[in-house]
């Protein structure tokens, strides 16, 4: 497959993938390619319907911009380039999903909230918000304890300055919170205080008006 990295440069990668995950109608094939002798994570639209290649090259875009703001920060994956308008080329990062992890090791939840709520107000620094932190398939955790935000399909990014960051922008950054509440009240219950799980049950009534459930 030719490979267009976001810098403009091309390069050629090995068409040989290991397939993850076939989207259902409306979403991306995830696969697992070489990418210079690296495995790397593709998300790829181009085999769906027209319709869902043009909400995927959208998708595509918004998530080069998300990843773009947060290229320093650790715990994200770094955007390697597009092949094609229709899918995209990011790091792999390991780890295991959330739930799996803490029912693993019960010993290093605490910590482990702590360093998620650490990466989440550094991708809050850089007017980055995820909106969809309530997917358990989207935080992820490492042998170490170190978590991972992927999947910034459903982002939002803000100027410093502009409308948005006034007015949208807080309510998204206490929409990530709240999904943080959500999973240290399921997963970790004994080190959330009486307030904290208050304000879960508030934000649980609350994000059935929501559209990011």
């Amino acid at each position: 497959m030719a490979l267009t990295t976001t810098a403009g440069a091309s390069a050629e990668g090995r068409s040989t993938r290991t397939m993850l995950r076939r989207g259902s109608w409306g979403k991306a094939d995830i696969a697992i390619v070489d990418h210079l002798g690296q495995p790397a994570i593709l998300k790829d639209f181009s085999g769906k319907a027209w319709p869902v290649r043009l909400l995927g090259h959208l998708q595509i875009r918004r998530e080069i911009r998300a990843l773009a703001r947060l290229a320093d920060v650790e715990g994200i994956p770094r955007c390697l380039g597009t092949t094609g308008p229709h899918a995209l080329l990011m790091e792999r990062i390991e780890g295991e999903w959330i739930t799996h992890w803490c029912r693993k090791r019960p010993d290093g939840v605490g910590p482990m909230f702590e360093r998620l709520a650490c990466l989440v107000d550094a991708m809050h620094a850089r007017g980055v918000a995820h909106a969809d932190l309530r997917k358990r398939d989207n935080i992820l955790v490492d042998p170490a304890g170190r978590p991972a935000v992927i999947d910034f399909n459903a982002s939002f990014c803000f100027a410093p300055r502009g409308l948005g960051a006034r007015i949208l922008f807080p309510l998204l950054r206490a929409v990530d919170r709240g999904a943080i509440l959500k999973w240290k009240t399921r997963l970790a219950p004994a080190l959330t205080t009486p307030a904290e799980r208050r304000r879960d049950r508030i934000m649980t009534l609350l994000r059935r008006l929501w559209i990011f459930n």
